[in-house]
């Protein structure tokens, strides 16, 4: 769902597509792209990059993701690693799934985080990249394993996957995702005076 939002905008940001002052017309909330209608949840007229991800606008991201064009988009997605497995060493673990939006319409859904499947562990291990300025760490759940005798049979550290983003970018979506938490964003009780909060709401839809 709308959690990919923070990843395009990341990626457009990063690519130089469009700026921190870019304004996108949301139409009043209602998009049509052939013969299929994008909607946002409320109207919106002119919405800055900051704004889309507060109000979580499915019409600015998909022209985000049209401005991206299809082989940067799937390229983002990849690269927060959607789509493959980390590889915990467990059984079961999902990988996902990031189809090529051929056409119009799956470009701009896919924009939005529909017509694609993750795991709660990928979404996750995503914006602990922006939080972590743009360095995809490799997830773990098993930090060390000790035999009767003290041994050390395994242990996990730290591992870097891949940088992701500049730290510029990342810090930039990371400080427009702390919108998303006052008021006129879409999670203003997920807000806290003791600490800094940055959140994205998402609706998630299951694949059929």
């Amino acid at each position: 769902g709308s959690t990919f939002k923070a990843f395009v905008i990341a990626s457009a940001l990063e690519r130089q597509v469009i700026t921190e002052s870019y304004e996108c017309d949301a139409e009043k909330g209602s998009m049509h792209i052939g013969h299929n209608v994008v909607h946002d949840s409320h109207p919106h007229g002119l919405l800055s990059t900051r704004e889309i991800l507060q109000v979580s606008s499915n019409i600015c991201a998909a022209k985000v993701g049209q401005k991206l064009g299809r082989d940067r988009l799937v390229e983002t997605f990849r690269d927060f690693g959607f789509g493959e497995r980390f590889g915990l060493g467990l059984p079961g673990e999902g990988k996902g799934a990031i189809p090529f939006p051929k056409a119009e319409i799956a470009l701009a859904t896919q924009s939005f985080g529909q017509g694609i499947s993750a795991t709660a562990l990928q979404v996750a291990a995503g914006y602990a990249a922006l939080a972590n300025d743009g360095v995809l760490m490799k997830p773990y759940l098993v930090s060390k394993v000790v035999d009767s005798d003290g041994v050390v049979l395994l242990e996990n550290k730290p591992t870097v996957v891949r940088r992701v983003f500049s730290a510029k970018s990342a810090r930039t979506v990371v400080s427009m995702l702390e919108s998303v938490v006052e008021q006129g964003g879409t999670a203003p009780k997920a807000r806290m005076d003791e600490y800094s909060v940055a959140g994205k709401t998402g609706t998630a839809q299951k694949v059929d």
